[in-house]
């Protein structure tokens, strides 16, 4: 099933924890945040680029964020968030872009999962009417282990 112009339902579902695989699809009431989400924040940032925008962690069960040790309150069980990268852009061009240049409107912006002194991913999150105005266009850094503000 095509969400948007760039994104499935089946890529925003990938996981690489097999286990949870076939577990892994959203009730149909998600179905038009993930259209949002990929619409409204991930097109852009792909068209804006041009290459491939490379998910890691799109929609997530409760059993898959269990698992892999996700908030209880992950805005990915509700199908409002992800975690991705562009192939072949470096991430904080990519974070910086999103943040001071896009126009887009989202919940949470936050560069994170680092490897060996890099970020590996940015997450991002769908603002309101999904998320309360008070935490919209939150931007921040995970890094040694806590968030920083940016």
């Amino acid at each position: 099933m095509q969400l948007s112009k760039y994104f499935t339902l089946a890529e925003m579902c990938r996981t690489t924890h097999r286990k949870h695989q076939a577990g892994n699809v959203p009730h149909d009431h998600l179905l038009q945040a993930g259209r949002d989400l990929c619409a409204t924040i991930l097109d852009p940032i792909r068209g804006h680029f041009g290459k491939p925008l490379i998910v890691h962690s799109g929609y997530r069960s409760g059993a898959l964020n269990t698992a892999i040790g996700g908030s209880k309150s992950s805005q990915h069980c509700k199908f409002e968030a992800a975690d991705f990268h562009v192939s072949g852009v470096d991430l904080r061009k990519v974070f910086d872009w999103i943040r001071l240049e896009s126009g887009i409107k989202f919940g949470q912006l936050i560069l994170e999962g680092w490897s060996v002194g890099q970020p590996t991913w940015i997450h991002v999150s769908l603002g309101a009417p999904y998320r309360p105005e008070s935490k919209c266009g939150q931007v921040l850094i995970f890094e040694a282990g806590e968030y920083k503000r940016v």
